[in-house]
């Protein structure tokens, strides 16, 4: 550790790594999916080892969606498409990048500190912005929905879903008439 030339890139690695693993787990998708092993450029067989004994373990997992317990690819490829969305959304990369100087700042990266790190502070916001954005491929795709349906089709609880509905609402994202949300433009 410590060795990366661009000075704090393995550390952040590791944050970065954490982030990945509970995102994987929040979208329905093994988290072992996701390792971090170190290797220099002048580690060739260590490489050629560490790449085989991963390939092995994805392997060993399965298919991605049916090793998951996901009956439907669909729902997996929805999570993963909102969740791509959701990781580029401006508050969850402003929460990793005070979560990465707060760690650099102590110098304390024992992974149990990140992992609490990222559990407390980046990924509430990804998981908020992963939910809105599947409830808005939601409704594009299906049309107006109860509450109760986005719910069950993102996974989100229903008080969760109810406070990002009314969030969307507020920006015109979405409206709801009698009982059915819709997306705008739907």
């Amino acid at each position: 550790m410590g060795e990366c030339h661009y000075q704090s890139g393995n550390y952040e690695a590791m944050i970065i790594a954490e982030i990945c693993r509970q995102v994987l787990k929040d979208v329905g998708v093994n988290p072992e999916r996701m390792v971090l092993e170190w290797a220099s450029a002048a580690e060739a067989p260590r490489f050629v080892e560490l790449i085989t004994r991963y390939v092995s373990a994805v392997k060993a997992i399965g298919p991605l969606g049916s090793a998951e317990g996901e009956d439907k690819e669909a729902i997996i490829r929805m999570h993963l498409k909102a969740g791509v969305k959701a990781a580029s959304a401006r508050k969850v990369r402003t929460a990793l990048g005070k979560l990465a100087k707060d760690i650099k700042k102590s110098g304390d990266y024992n992974p149990q500190i990140i992992s609490d790190g990222v559990t407390k502070k980046v990924f509430p916001a990804f998981r908020e912005e992963r939910l809105a954005q599947e409830i808005q491929i939601c409704l594009a795709e299906t049309g107006p929905c109860k509450s109760a349906d986005i719910s069950e089709k993102t996974g989100g609880d229903i008080k969760e879903i109810g406070k990002i509905l009314e969030t969307l609402s507020r920006k015109e994202l979405v409206k709801k008439q009698g009982s059915n949300w819709y997306g705008i433009g739907n």
